[in-house]
C-alpha cells in the first residue's frame, strides 16, 4: 500500500511539473547576457483617483499607489511598465518605471514633480529590487510580490495583475 501511494504521489508531482514547465519556458531566455530592452514608450497619462495602494511601513508619511490604467506588458522583453504615484503631506509626485520579473530588477524612466512635465530620470541601469533599504525604492519589490510577477515570470494579462494587486495576496517572489 505504501509503495502504491508513493508511486501515485510521484506521478502527481511529475504531472504538475510538466504543466508548469511550458509556462516558465517562455521566460527562460529573458535573463540572457544578450537581452536587449525595447524602445521605451513615453510615460502614459495617469490619474490619482483610481490608485491601488502599495503597502508602506506604518511610520511612513508618504502613501504610494499604482495607476492600473498605466500598466503595460511586453512579453517579448519581459518588462512591465507602470506609473507609481507618491502622495505626501505637501506634494504629489509620479514615477514612470519598469520591472523585469525574470531578473528581479527595476528601472526608473522618468519622474514628474506635481504640476510639472515629465523629466527623464537619467538612470539607464536596471537595479535589483532586493535589499533596497530606502522606503522610497521598496515599492518595486512590493509590486512584483503583490501581483505583477508570478515567481520569476510575468502574469499573462494586465487584468490578472490588477486583480492580484487589489486582492492583497502576496506571491512567492525571490
Amino acid at each position: 500500500m505504501r509503495r502504491l501511494l508513493a508511486h501515485v504521489w510521484r506521478a502527481v508531482a511529475m504531472a504538475l511539473a510538466a504543466l508548469t514547465l511550458p509556462a516558465m519556458a517562455q521566460y527562460a531566455d529573458l535573463d540572457r547576457a544578450d537581452w536587449r530592452e525595447d524602445t521605451v514608450p513615453p510615460p502614459p497619462a495617469y490619474s490619482t483617483s483610481k490608485l491601488i495602494d502599495i503597502e508602506m511601513p506604518r511610520s511612513s508619511s508618504v502613501r504610494m499607489g499604482i495607476d492600473p490604467e498605466t500598466i503595460s506588458i511586453n512579453h517579448e522583453t519581459g518588462i512591465v511598465r507602470y506609473v507609481v504615484v507618491a502622495r505626501g503631506p505637501s506634494a504629489v509626485n509620479a514615477s514612470y518605471e519598469g520591472i523585469r520579473c525574470a531578473t528581479g530588477e527595476y528601472r526608473v524612466y522618468a519622474r514628474q514633480v506635481q504640476g510639472n512635465p515629465w523629466s527623464p530620470s537619467g538612470e539607464n541601469d536596471w537595479k535589483s529590487m532586493r535589499g533596497q533599504t530606502s522606503i522610497m525604492v521598496q515599492h518595486p519589490f512590493r509590486l512584483a510580490r503583490d501581483g505583477i510577477c508570478i515567481g520569476t515570470g510575468v502574469r499573462q494579462t494586465v487584468a490578472d495583475m490588477v486583480r492580484e494587486l487589489k486582492s492583497g495576496n502576496k506571491t512567492l517572489y525571490y
